[in-house]
C-alpha cells in the first residue's frame, strides 16, 4: 500500500428537483374527495351481507371440511383482516 490515500468516492452534485415534486399539488387538487365512510350507501349493506354469509355458511362449511381448529383460526384471521381494512385510515 502506498502512503497516500486517494478518495474512492466522487463528490456528488445536488439533484435537480424532479417533475413529481412540481406536479404533486396539482394531482391532489384534481382528485375527487373521498367519501366520509368506507361503507357509503349501498356498499354497507353489501358488506353486511357478505359478513353474515361468511358466518352462517362459511364457518360451518369450514368446520365440516377441515375441522374445528382450522375453522376457528380461519374465521379469526378473516375477521381480523376485514376489521383492519374497514377501520384503516383513508389515504
Amino acid at each position: 500500500m502506498s502512503g497516500t490515500a486517494r478518495p474512492t468516492s466522487k463528490p456528488r452534485a445536488p439533484r435537480p428537483a424532479g417533475r413529481a415534486a412540481s406536479r404533486a399539488p396539482a394531482a391532489r387538487a384534481a382528485r375527487p374527495a373521498a367519501p366520509d365512510s368506507p361503507f357509503a350507501g349501498w356498499r354497507r349493506w353489501l358488506w353486511v351481507g357478505v359478513l353474515v354469509f361468511a358466518v352462517l355458511i362459511g364457518l360451518p362449511l369450514a368446520h365440516a371440511l377441515f375441522g374445528e381448529v382450522v375453522a376457528l383460526l380461519g374465521g379469526m384471521m378473516l375477521f381480523g383482516f376485514l376489521l383492519g381494512r374497514w377501520t384503516a385510515p383513508r389515504r
